[in-house]
Order: C-alpha cells, then sequence, then structure tokens
C-alpha cells in the first residue's frame, strides 16, 4: 500500500471517529457539586441544560407532581424564585424517610443550570459522604427527569422550528408569485410603471433571500438538536 493511499485510510478513520464522538456526546452530565444554602456548603448534583430556567423549574415541578404527586413551591403565577422546593414529603425511591427538596435553578450562558439537593431535616443534608445510597437515588431520579424533559423538549424544539420553516416556504411562494405577476403587468405597462414593479421585484428579491437564510439557520438548528437527541444518555 502506497504512503499516499494509507494517509487517505488514515484521514478517512479521524473523520468517522470525529463524526462518531459529536453523535455519541452526551447531552447532559449530571455532577456531584456544593451550593452555598443557609450559611453553609451543601452537597448537591448539578445539571446544566439549553432550556432557560423557567421552562426547567416549569418541567421539574410537572414531574414531582407527576410522578410522585408532590407539589412544589416557588413556581406558579404569582412566585417564580431561583429555588423550587418541597417540604416534609417522603419519596420512597429515595428514602422511607419524610425530607425536604429543592432545587436552585439559575440562568447560565446558553441555558440554566439546576441544582438539586434534600435534608431530612435541619442540617441533615444528603451527600456522597454520609447517605451514599439515598444521594445515589436521587441521582438516578435526576436522570429520569433529565431524560423525560429533554426528550419532550427537543421534540417541541423540532416541531416549532418545522412550522417556522413551512410558514417560511409559504412567504417565499407567495413573493415569488407576485414577483411573476409583477413581471407579467410590466410588459403591458408604462416605462414608469415598469420601473416601479423592477423596483417592488427587488424587494421581493431581497426579502426572499433574507427569509431562506432564516429557514438555512433554522436547519442548521434541526441538525444540532438531532446530534443533542442522539446524546440523551442516563449517567
Amino acid at each position: 500500500m502506497s504512503l499516499r493511499m494509507k494517509n487517505i485510510k488514515l484521514l478517512l478513520l479521524l473523520f468517522t471517529v470525529i463524526i462518531f464522538s459529536k453523535l455519541s456526546a452526551q447531552t447532559y452530565r449530571i455532577d456531584t457539586a456544593n451550593i452555598s444554602f443557609q450559611n453553609k456548603l451543601r452537597p448537591c448534583l448539578q445539571v446544566n441544560y439549553d432550556a432557560d430556567p423557567k421552562t426547567v423549574k416549569k418541567a421539574w415541578s410537572n414531574f414531582l407532581k407527576k410522578n410522585y404527586k408532590l407539589k412544589t413551591k416557588g413556581i406558579g403565577l404569582l412566585s417564580d424564585k431561583d429555588i423550587v422546593s418541597t417540604h416534609d414529603v417522603t419519596i420512597n425511591n429515595i428514602s422511607d424517610k419524610r425530607m425536604d427538596v429543592y432545587a436552585m435553578i439559575t440562568d447560565v450562558p446558553r441555558g440554566a443550570q439546576m441544582k438539586y439537593f434534600a435534608s431530612f431535616g435541619y442540617d441533615f443534608f444528603i451527600g456522597p459522604d454520609n447517605y451514599a445510597t439515598e444521594f445515589g437515588e436521587m441521582k438516578k431520579l435526576l436522570n429520569d427527569f433529565s431524560v423525560q424533559f429533554l426528550n419532550k423538549y427537543y421534540d417541541d424544539e423540532v416541531s416549532a422550528s418545522l412550522k417556522q420553516i413551512k410558514s417560511y416556504e409559504k412567504d417565499i411562494k407567495r413573493d415569488n408569485k407576485d414577483i411573476k405577476s409583477n413581471v407579467k403587468k410590466s410588459r403591458k405597462a408604462s416605462s414608469a410603471e415598469a420601473t416601479g414593479l423592477e423596483a417592488k421585484n427587488n424587494t421581493y428579491n431581497s426579502d426572499i433571500k433574507n427569509t431562506q437564510e432564516k429557514i438555512d439557520a433554522l436547519q442548521k438548528k434541526l441538525e444540532a438538536i438531532k446530534i443533542k437527541q442522539g446524546g440523551i444518555t442516563r449517567n
């Protein structure tokens, strides 16, 4: 095998690895971290999402209500706090003891950051050192939420983008129809009228170009979403 052929095969291999790594990249990552709460550092689980904080808060509140029949405080018509909480409840998946559950959800670049933590009462916060089993179960619950939330979130993003693309395509079709009509009119129009119709068509063509650029941007967004959807895996 020639050196040139070896180099080509190597480049193809590297290209395949890069594409595979992009397609298989995790969309979300849960890390163990700390949060300052009640003037002390508390152990927590931290994860970032593409969605805005309010969307995450609503989804988290709905998840707890649907799966565990828990009502949360901090999100609603009259309240929108950074910390969403539920107090004196039992989540059997985590423990048979009663607990307080918190989620601080804040704005970060390109999305929201969620810090999820819980306690068995005053100063008995669940962490990997003192309640390792319960902390592990908390992570399982957060994985359940993340997978459900992100699948729906990205499905909604795809639907909205496809709907917008369809609307833009109708705009282009309408503009092209008007251009053809103006071209037809200009054949029987006076010189001044023809000049005016040509100016209108120039505007239509400019609008078509701008609209097509918007469509192209949405198609790129859809490609990025496909990669993110493929990377929704528990961790």
